[in-house]
């Protein structure tokens, strides 16, 4: 006997089938209503008594039901649409009954959103113009769509391209959300529709977001983009009309973070309700980890795109989840940070302290080597959302395997790993690339700390030179902090960092970084005798940072010029200056990086240099007296100025880090 949740997800599956040939039955009546009922009521008893599965399925298909969850829809990508209404209706033509069928799918809440790329029937481009109308080629004089992009609210509801059908009129707008309405003509020879009513689609550019760095009043950035809180109604008004479609993990994140709000300008007073999102105040937000991530999708090439819902679909999702999976796509973690939302980010970092034993409130440590033996894999199947492949998540053919780590374990240890929000096999293996390095990484580590060090929270990169613990100058990231009134002191937790693994799983090198381990007696005499430490020289420049530096981008006339000023150069031992330079015939709309090397940490007129892979322009093992000093985007052709900054930590500049009123880092 098959078990019961298998039966229920059978009867899920006959009801679409039912809504899917329901539009051409004589008599006109609206039963994708019945079969919605049946569908909802079997799939929600397959989701109670089945496991749901920890990665998200397919969007491929339509889903019919009643008061299902909203669809939110991101970057470009498919979407088979939330069935809202279905009906078969009409005259009697050519002694045919009921010759007309209106279909009605919603593709995403939250609108408006950029737009329709190209509609489909079984995946096929139906030549349709993305603002509506009539398909050409096989389906031409059988099938005419009306789009609208979800505007709140929306003029008029969705024509159906032949009047009378029952249950649908002008009250019907389906404010804010992106939608088609199918109308499709019944082929008395049967050739067209034979099979029945095809799998009708989508291509759309999914959500427009702020973006910080093209908004003058923020700091560093450049352009007419604003943010306001939803309770000034007429500066959200102003400002939602400002935003830009992006496929950018980062922006993405930061939109779905602070919400999506919606209010009926119809209605004079009015306020806004938040339709999506987890709706966090921009106060409780670091935003900068967020225009950093952003940053760093960017010059990565990583992007986002698929469908999220709202609120959990059969279980499998929460608003927090979707946050993550956001995050997930550009190689990043939430964590909290003095009550705000900050980010743990996967790119090259600059040290902002370093722990000392003067530093330590309490003599005991607890090191860890790393994670246990079952965690730390050396072989991981990337899988993604792949266009070639009809949009379904498909596994890399290659898995992302370190042999060193297979040698060290003695046998492969192998796992699948879905992205649910990546639609790029290359951007899937560099993700998965960077969880085997991160498994390896030292860790967990906990100390606790004097009131000196209470500044730093999660996400942070911080030096931990603990030579009789077996941390020579290492560099950590605090994951976890907890704060001990009672002893005024901070405990601690944090993990290794190992900064050559950036450039691996980037794909910029072929070798993995060497397995991290704590230092062995014969290290720790090698560091104590009075021989010059290359590592040590590397570690300087790395924790290094600069004071001052400015980088000005402008359109120079069929290409772009950056001037970087003259700025100071901080390292542990001490600070140089460094002179700026002027670098021109570079690409409009492209983010470079700028580094220049200096082995003798002497500064002056260095020789600084530009390019397009953020990897090139960090330290490495090959190449330790790099130093980065920054990035920014060019502007497009005839754009305005843009600004970028410096390697600068939290209160890099000379001056006390300033954070909100209340929060527990206070000096």
């Amino acid at each position: 006997m098959a078990p019961v949740s298998g039966v229920l997800s059978a009867v899920g599956k006959v009801a679409g089938i039912v809504a899917t040939v329901a539009a051409f039955i004589p008599g006109g009546q609206p039963v994708a209503l019945i079969a919605a009922a049946v569908s909802a009521g079997a799939n929600v008893g397959a989701s109670l008594l089945a496991v749901p599965p920890p990665a998200k399925g397919s969007v491929n298909g339509i889903t019919v039901g009643s008061d299902q969850p909203m669809p939110y829809l991101i970057g470009e990508t498919y979407y088979g649409g939330s069935r809202a209404y279905q009906i078969g209706y009409g005259p009697t033509v050519k002694k045919v009954p009921n010759p007309y069928a209106l279909i009605v799918d919603t593709y995403s809440g939250a609108g408006p959103i950029e737009g329709l790329v190209d509609a489909q029937a079984d995946f096929v481009s139906l030549g349709i113009p993305t603002t509506g109308g009539a398909a050409t080629g096989y389906a031409a004089g059988f099938l005419w769509a009306s789009v609208q992009r979800g505007a709140v609210p929306e003029p008029s509801a969705l024509q159906p391209h032949w009047s009378g059908a029952p249950g649908w009129g002008p009250d019907y707008r389906l404010s804010g959300h992106a939608a088609i309405a199918w109308s499709l003509l019944f082929d008395r020879d049967g050739k067209i529709f034979a099979s029945g009513v095809p799998q009708l689609g989508g291509i759309w550019r999914g959500q427009l977001c702020w973006d910080p760095r093209q908004d003058s009043t923020y700091p560093g950035g450049s352009g007419s983009q604003r943010w306001a809180v939803p309770t000034d109604i007429g500066a959200h008004d102003a400002a939602r009309a400002s935003w830009s479609y992006t496929e950018n993990p980062g922006l993405n994140a930061l939109k779905y973070a602070m919400g999506v709000y919606h209010r009926d300008l119809r209605v004079a007073g009015s306020t806004y309700q938040k339709v999506a999102g987890v709706g966090l105040p921009i106060d409780a937000v670091i935003v900068e980890d967020f225009v950093h991530l952003a940053n760093v999708c960017a010059a990565n090439g990583w992007t986002c795109g698929g469908v999220v819902f709202e609120p959990a679909a059969g279980g499998q999702s929460t608003r927090w989840q979707n946050l993550c999976d956001i995050l997930a796509a550009g190689g990043a973690e939430p964590c909290w940070r003095g009550g705000r939302l900050g980010l743990k980010i996967n790119a090259p970092r600059v040290a902002l302290d370093t722990v000392t034993a003067a530093d330590l409130a309490d003599d005991e440590i607890v090191v860890s080597s790393g994670s246990g033996w079952e965690e730390r894999l050396n072989t991981i199947v990337p899988k993604w959302r792949s266009r070639d492949h009809k949009w379904e998540y498909v596994a890399s053919t290659e898995p992302i395997s370190i042999a060193a780590y297979v040698a060290v374990d003695g046998e492969v240890k192998r796992a699948e790993r879905q992205f649910n929000l990546v639609q790029d096999g290359d951007q899937g293996a560099e993700l998965a690339a960077y969880e085997l390095v991160n498994r390896r990484e030292l860790g967990e580590i906990e100390i606790v700390v004097k009131p000196r060090l209470r500044r730093y929270g999660p996400g942070d990169m911080l030096i931990v030179d603990l030579p009789d613990d077996g941390l020579v100058q290492q560099p950590c990231v605090i994951l976890k902090r907890q704060a001990m009134p009672d002893r005024m002191a901070w405990k601690f937790i944090l993990m290794g960092e190992t900064p050559s693994k950036h450039a691996f799983a980037l794909g910029q090198t072929s070798v993995a970084p060497a397995i991290p381990a704590l230092r062995s007696t014969a290290d720790l005499d090698g560091v104590a005798a009075p021989v010059p430490d290359q590592n040590v020289e590397q570690l300087l420049i790395t924790s290094s940072y600069t004071i001052g530096a400015t980088l000005s981008a402008s359109d120079a006339g069929g290409s772009a010029m950056v001037t970087i000023s003259d700025h100071s150069r901080v390292y542990q031992d001490r600070t140089v200056a460094v002179t700026g330079s002027t670098i021109a015939g570079l690409a409009n709309g492209t983010t470079y990086f700028f580094y220049y090397d200096d082995a003798a940490r002497a500064g002056g007129a260095v020789t600084i240099i530009a390019t397009t892979n953020a990897a090139e322009a960090f330290s490495t093992s090959t190449t330790p007296a790099r130093h980065h000093l920054g990035s920014v985007t060019a502007p497009a052709p005839g754009g305005p100025p843009s600004q970028g900054g410096g390697s600068s930590p939290p209160g890099g500049d000379g001056q006390p880090i300033r954070y909100p009123e209340g929060d527990e880092r206070i000096p």
